[in-house]
């Protein structure tokens, strides 16, 4: 394929996108069972019957498994507890409506034991090798559609099935499509679509593409980029990492374009519930899925053990894509439980059952409150088996152990909660920014806060304490929150962001770059005139792990928007243990860093806060304000 024909590529992949949106959506959304809809800012499901359904689903509603972990008892599987599948069928179904859910989520039994409405994920991207293949060979379109049509063939007559999900948790890691597609040879049809797109950005010349990456021996020109092998690294400084962007979202588009052209062919009446993004989101690839799908699918590791759920993952939702939100996955698992499940991970895990489900309603209040958020499913109906399943993961994430006896204090509550989890959703609507005409009002942090205590649930007012009205550039949004409080002591922040990154990505030697890093800029007048600092989470090599990366947080001075010097933080700023690409850290600006004795009640002070993610691929900016130092907020989320 010359250059021409790739960019011609290019230019029917965009004009298709154009296209669809404008003349094929509105046509084919008649045309279905199940559609979407909005009323007064409020997403919506609409089930055949033209009537409005939040759906409140369960993950892997199913029979289990008959292998050798059930039949030692170490696993759920129907057979252990029912004479057969029709009983256990009946069974569940009874049990889970009356806890008040209504949908079955993925990996569910798709038979006529239930009648509920069902979203089978069908992993289409990767039968039909979309995935980490040639995604733009031409072939590409006739190989998704028959690939669709084998796969939905089972379901299509199915009168239970709401819509697909067409993969799970595909992620979109922007450096290593990028480095992959790169490393291919030249017959590849994907490597010559970024060949050109480097071609053109850089408008062929090598010099420009060299202030931003530094190419790996060999790959001195961009004919040398099109043999096999060929490899660049971030140079520090540059701003390659747009050009990885550019690159993403340009992938990703092709892949809807591809599953929804090939779904709609398939099932016509089913709705596109794209592919369930895996805790994280990359907006390029959410800009790329826009016309793309009926509902956009995303997995949720909940931000708190109170059940804090952080509104900027679903404010940016909101403005980056049109579509209703299924939160596709959530779950709150417990060290003490009836399965023996470790909780051998990250996933959110607390010490108790009643830790359990107070987090896990909290965090279903706060979802339906999200005017976007159309639907939410637990994961998942039974615990997994004693000692993991066979990838390893090991936790107490089920409504039922792996003895089929129900977690009563969770099942309990949610058959309270879940029957009116619509009707929150119906009165839901957006927090309003702070208006740059009014003074924010910071609260008074609750007693005994703790900076080194490695977790935010001391924060007893979060939606109090969050700062409303970052902005970033078109056409993208804020990557986290900020929350501010104070005492006497000084400022207290912390911030909830996601970022993914390849830390290997970027050629350097020795420390790595404080330019380069996760940074947090806050610039302060509390009295003592203007004071400037910056938090910097810098990689460095994991103390327990070889091979990887832990992050530590550093402390910085400014001075004319440059670091001038390292304060000692260890009591001022932690890192909380969540894993990239989630961003937890917490801290504390003394008031005699901010050159005052102490903060007081009703005092003035003036903020200005800016947030870069690594490579400086995207900041997010709080401008200068005048804000007031307002009332305390005690233990139980009340003023004083």
């Amino acid at each position: 394929m010359n250059n021409q024909s790739v960019r011609a590529v290019r230019r029917g992949f965009i004009f298709s996108v154009a296209l669809l949106a404008a003349l094929l959506l509105p046509a084919l959304s008649q045309a279905r069972g199940w559609a979407v809809s909005e009323k007064e800012g409020v997403r919506w499901l609409v089930n055949p019957d033209g009537d409005k359904f939040f759906s409140i689903g369960t993950n892997n509603t199913s029979g289990g498994e008959n292998d050798a972990k059930s039949k030692a008892e170490q696993g759920y599987y129907w057979g252990r507890f029912y004479p057969n599948l029709e009983a256990w069928g009946k069974d569940t179904q009874e049990r889970l409506s009356a806890w008040g859910f209504n949908t079955a989520g993925g990996w569910s039994d798709p038979s006529g034991v239930m009648s509920f409405p069902l979203i089978p994920e069908i992993d289409l991207g990767r039968n039909s090798k979309l995935h980490w293949y040639d995604i733009f060979d031409p072939s590409m379109q006739e190989n998704a559609d028959a690939i669709a049509r084998e796969i939905v063939a089972k379901y299509k007559d199915n009168p239970r099935v709401l819509g697909y999900f067409t993969d799970n948790e595909v992620g979109w890691w922007n450096s290593p499509l990028f480095l992959w597609h790169l490393e291919r040879g030249w017959a590849f049809s994907t490597k010559r679509v970024l060949w050109q797109l480097l071609y053109d950005r850089y408008e062929g010349k090598w010099d420009r593409l060299m202030k931003d990456f530094v190419p790996a021996a060999g790959f001195d020109s961009f004919e040398k980029l099109k043999d096999d092998g060929a490899a660049l690294k971030l140079r520090p400084g540059g701003q390659g990492i747009k050009a990885i962007g550019a690159f993403t979202r340009l992938i990703a588009g092709r892949y809807y374009e591809l599953a929804y052209r090939a779904m709609r062919k398939a099932d016509p009446k089913a709705l596109v519930i794209g592919d369930r993004l895996p805790l994280y989101y990359n907006q390029d690839a959410v800009l790329a899925q826009r016309g793309f799908v009926d509902v956009l699918s995303t997995n949720y590791n909940v931000d708190c053990e109170d059940g804090w759920v952080a509104p900027y993952y679903f404010e940016g939702l909101r403005d980056l894509s049109p579509a209703p939100v299924l939160i596709s996955e959530y779950f709150f698992a417990a060290e003490e439980n009836r399965s023996g499940n470790a909780n051998n991970g990250h996933l959110m895990h607390v010490k108790t059952q009643v830790q359990r489900t107070r987090g896990a309603t909290a965090a279903m209040r706060n979802f339906a409150s999200f005017p976007n958020v159309a639907g939410v499913h637990w994961f998942q109906y039974f615990d997994e088996p004693t000692g993991g399943r066979s990838d390893g993961e090991d936790f107490n994430m089920g409504l039922v152990d792996i003895h089929n006896k129900p977690y009563e204090l969770l099942t309990e509550a949610f058959t309270k909660l879940n029957p009116t989890v619509a009707d929150i959703h119906a009165k839901s609507r957006w927090t309003r920014k702070q208006g740059a005409e009014t003074k924010p009002v910071i609260l008074r942090a609750a007693a005994g806060k703790s900076v080194a205590d490695g977790s935010l649930q001391d924060w007893a007012d979060k939606p109090g304490t969050r700062l409303t009205g970052f902005s970033a550039p078109k056409p993208y949004m804020p990557f986290g929150d900020i929350h501010l409080s104070w005492d006497e002591k000084g400022f207290y922040f912390f911030n909830i962001g996601q970022n993914y990154v390849d830390l290997a990505l970027l050629d350097y030697q020795g420390e790595f770059p404080l330019s380069e890093t996760y940074q947090i800029h806050i610039t302060v007048d509390a009295g003592g005139g203007p004071r400037s600092f910056g938090v910097h989470l810098a990689p460095r090599p994991h103390s327990v792990w070889p091979g990887r990366f832990e992050i530590a947080p550093q402390l910085w001075r400014y001075e004319n928007g440059a670091p001038v010097e390292r304060i000692e933080s260890a009591e001022l700023l932690k890192a909380l243990d969540k894993p990239l690409p989630h961003i937890q850290v917490e801290g504390l600006l003394p008031a005699a860093l901010l050159g005052v004795n102490a903060l007081k009640p009703g005092q003035e002070v003036t903020l200005a806060i800016e947030v870069t993610n690594f490579y400086r691929e995207l900041t997010m900016v709080w401008h200068g304000r005048t804000a007031v130092l307002g009332q305390a907020v005690d233990n139980a989320g009340a003023t004083q």
